[in-house]
């Protein structure tokens, strides 16, 4: 019976560290690199590529930025500030922030959708002040 009763309380620690583990995370993938080929005003989109061959986004990928964050940085002084969509231009580089379940699933072509949710995009072109 004591046996019984020690395979049982270790089955319970065991259920219990199982348990309280921590959730398989989420992690954000800073700076995939694109360029801009088009501008919609006024649904707040763009259409970006790769900028390097083989990346993860392909030719045409669309991105809605009506409620994501934009920012530039100037690679000189290091200042962050926030812009708006009528600072973004066609063939401005661009860096991408996004989550690697979001990426994985536009890669893998779910919901037959060519747009792309991310969470930040910052304008990688050096020309504003």
């Amino acid at each position: 019976m004591k046996h019984i009763r020690s395979i049982l309380c270790l089955f319970l620690v065991l259920f219990a560290l199982a348990a309280c583990s921590p959730a398989r995370k989420d992690p954000l993938h800073l700076g995939i690199n694109a360029v801009i080929t088009r501008i919609d005003a006024a649904n707040e989109t763009i259409t970006v590529r790769d900028s390097d061959e083989g990346g993860p986004l392909g030719e045409a990928c669309s991105i809605d930025c009506s409620e994501i964050f934009l920012i530039y940085c100037n690679y000189e002084t290091g200042d962050v500030k926030d812009i708006s969509f009528a600072d973004l231009q066609v063939g401005d580089e661009v860096l991408l922030s996004v989550r690697e379940s979001v990426l994985d699933a536009f890669q893998a072509g779910e919901g037959g959708e060519s747009t792309l949710q991310i969470e930040q995009l910052q304008l990688g072109t050096q020309r504003l002040e």
